[in-house]
């Protein structure tokens, strides 16, 4: 028996489609990262950290929307990989502050070089004009996302 085409009916459904395209693509870079010794998460607090300098830990995660508990066990991972530096927070001691360190930006600017590898592929169909509107897109779909206007909608 031939294989069948995708369903039409599932590309129709935007969010199917989306979801399928983020697992697929999400896979790859999970690859593309653990050559690094790293994962979504690491890099994700490597951006975080080398955009806005050092930052304390329960902000980040909060930003990141990572509970406080789980937070620790990545900033204890980054801080025992060398990637990222922990110390109290003069302003308040019972705050930590984190900080990336040369060899955390290293690793951050080769997960953004393999991002940006991966993005090309994913790109590849779409002219310059069309990748410039899918970012803008991307861009918005996300600000609604995090502003908390999808929840409300639903």
């Amino acid at each position: 028996m031939a294989t069948p085409r995708f369903s039409q009916s599932l590309l129709d459904m935007d969010v199917f489609v989306l979801s399928n395209l983020a697992l697929a693509l999400r896979r790859r870079m999970a690859e593309r990262f653990a050559e690094l010794g790293a994962n979504r998460w690491d890099v994700a607090v490597l951006a975080v950290l080398t955009d806005h300098g050092p930052t304390v830990q329960r902000a980040l995660g909060t930003l990141l929307g990572v509970d406080p508990s789980d937070m620790v066990d990545m900033a204890e991972r980054l801080v025992a990989a060398g990637w990222v530096e922990r110390e109290r927070d003069p302003s308040d001691r019972r705050r930590y502050l984190l900080s990336v360190t040369p060899e955390g930006r290293e690793v951050f600017e080769r997960a953004r070089q393999e991002e940006a590898r991966l993005s090309e592929a994913l790109l590849a169909p779409l002219d310059e004009e069309d990748r410039e509107r899918w970012r803008s897109l991307l861009r918005l779909l996300h600000g609604h996302l995090r502003s908390g206007d999808l929840d409300a909608r639903l």
